[in-house]
Order: structure tokens, then C-alpha cells, then sequence
């Protein structure tokens, strides 16, 4: 008998033990994607921001919002990335512009941006990032 329940146990536990652990993706590990991409992105960004207002412009709350990757055959695929920073002039003074950026690298081994949105924020909108 003991050697019957010993032999049960043992596939029991052999059958319904998994190697396959699920993978769990940490807000740490959201933030750290992002901090990547953001970096890759400054030169971009500052360029995007310039063609945009006609002048270089200071950003801040850097915020990634959508990640696609865009599959156009088997063989090729591409991202594009769409991003919000807030703008502001001098030491963080008026005007305040929420600006949304996509960026692609179709065909490219740069990032492009191929829409730029602004619009000024008004002193009640304004927040502190993070």
C-alpha cells in the first residue's frame, strides 16, 4: 500500500510539475525600455522639436505612449514610435507646449519624425513629471 501511494505521488508530481515558468514584465522593466528608447531617441527629438518651432526648444516629462512595429511583408519590418515631451522656454518659464512626435525608421537607420502635434498648455494643465 505504502509503495502504491509513494508511486502515485511521485507522478502526480512528475506530471504536474512545469519547466516553463511564465515571464512577468516589471514596471521597472517597462521604465528601463523606455529610458533606452528615449535616449536613442534625443537626437531626434531635439531635431523634430526644432524643425517644428522654427527654433531649438528645452523639454522635459519625456513620456513614451505607443510602440508599433509595422510588418510590411515577411521579410521587412519597421517601428514607429510615438512619444509626448512638454516644451518651455528659459528656466522652465511660459509657454508650456504639450508636443506628441511619431517617429519611424522605415527605410532607415535613422529616426525620422513623421508627425509633430503641439499645442500650448495652459498654467492650470501644468504638471510635475513623475
Amino acid at each position: 500500500m505504502k509503495k502504491s501511494l509513494l508511486i502515485l505521488v511521485t507522478f502526480l508530481t512528475l506530471f504536474s510539475y512545469s519547466h516553463v515558468q511564465a515571464e512577468t514584465v516589471t514596471k521597472n522593466d517597462v521604465q528601463l525600455r523606455d529610458d533606452v528608447i528615449l535616449d536613442l531617441l534625443f537626437p531626434s527629438i531635439d531635431k523634430a522639436l526644432e524643425k517644428h518651432f522654427g527654433k531649438p526648444k528645452q523639454y522635459y516629462c519625456e513620456q513614451i505612449h505607443q510602440i508599433n512595429k509595422m510588418v510590411e511583408n515577411k521579410t521587412y519590418s519597421y517601428f514607429n514610435v510615438t512619444l509626448q515631451v512638454t516644451t518651455f522656454e528659459g528656466a522652465h518659464d511660459f509657454p508650456y507646449d504639450l508636443v506628441t512626435i511619431t517617429f519611424s525608421n522605415k527605410n532607415s537607420m535613422e529616426w525620422r519624425a513623421i508627425d509633430v502635434k503641439s499645442r500650448t498648455l495652459k498654467p492650470k494643465e501644468i504638471t510635475k513629471c513623475h
